[in-house]
């Protein structure tokens, strides 16, 4: 045999090994995600069945009927008010995270353009609200907000109002108060991707004459899109699951889904009810995330960009 042909010869017996490390790598993989997977599938999945399942019992005189009936949903679609609540929900979620949005990209901003001790002060403004009771929170919105609250008494006092305004028991009060403390869920994501940008494409354009708002618009914004994608992903979830400040600041003028769900499981004891507007407020937001993940992609900014 030639000694050209000897290297041929060796390359199967060489290909095992590698292939039995890879195997190897790839259950040492198994191994390390297997935990957290059985976990989620302990803490998230089988109460999702579950709850998936009670969603097809009946209820029908205080008793509830295991099986798969579509009672539930069928008065979802045709009783009117649920729909009705649940498009009130979307359109309050859209608002807050709309406001969100437009309250956060110029704090994002700040951040990035201000220095290490101003970020930091930034940084704590927002996240004290997180550290804060929502009882607290709450009560201290309808201090500020009510009628004989801080703003009405100061502009009565200024003489620039003759009757308090109605800034509570309304949408404001509730957009207000959720805002000021989801706001930090979408800065952080924007201020991520802010700090992301090279400022050499920003110089760039504007060395070749462009005005300031055409570098924000045609290259600020279309590189900080994937932060402002997940702030809104963020916000949108968070505002759908609204349940105590709606209740403390909207009264009975703001109703939420949420709402509706705890009234029917623990005053109707309605469970299968309950579970069903449960799975659409879920399905909303299962929705959501998808379009973002796909809107995610289409936006992602090239690794050699």
């Amino acid at each position: 045999m030639s000694p050209d042909r000897h290297p041929r010869a060796e390359a199967p017996d060489a290909a095992p090994p590698v292939r039995a490390w890879a195997r190897i790598g790839r259950l040492r993989a198994w191994g390390l995600v297997l935990p957290a997977g059985v976990l989620y599938a302990v803490t998230f999945g089988i109460p999702l069945a579950m709850l998936l399942g009670a969603s097809f019992a009946r209820f029908q005189g205080g008793v509830t009927t295991p099986g798969f009936f579509l009672d539930n949903y069928v008065k979802i679609a045709t009783d009117g008010v649920t729909l009705a609540v649940f498009r009130n929900t979307v359109s309050l979620s859209l608002l807050i995270t709309a406001v969100g949005l437009a309250c956060a990209l110029p704090v994002a901003m700040l951040m990035r353009r201000a220095g290490p001790g101003l970020r930091l002060v930034a940084m704590f403004v927002l996240v004290s609200p997180l550290l804060t009771s929502i009882i607290v929170r709450n009560v201290a919105w309808m201090l500020i907000l009510g009628r004989s609250g801080m703003i009405n008494s100061w502009l009565i006092d200024a003489g620039l109002i003759s009757a308090p305004l109605p800034l509570m028991y309304n949408r404001l009060g509730v957009v207000i108060a959720v805002v000021h403390v989801y706001l930090p869920f979408a800065v952080l994501p924007i201020y991520a991707a802010l700090r992301a940008i090279d400022p050499a494409r920003e110089r760039a354009a504007a060395s070749l004459g462009a005005a300031p708002w055409r570098v924000f618009v045609h290259v600020t914004l279309p590189l900080a899109a994937p932060g402002l994608i997940a702030a809104f992903t963020l916000l949108f979830i968070l505002s759908m699951g609204l349940y105590l400040t709606p209740v403390i600041l909207g009264g009975n003028f703001v109703v939420t889904l949420p709402m509706m769900i705890t009234d029917a499981a623990r005053n109707q004891y309605n469970w299968p009810y309950a579970s069903a507007m449960s799975v659409l407020l879920l399905a909303s937001i299962v929705a959501v995330v998808a379009v973002s993940a796909v809107l995610g992609r289409l936006f992602a900014v090239p690794r050699d960009a």
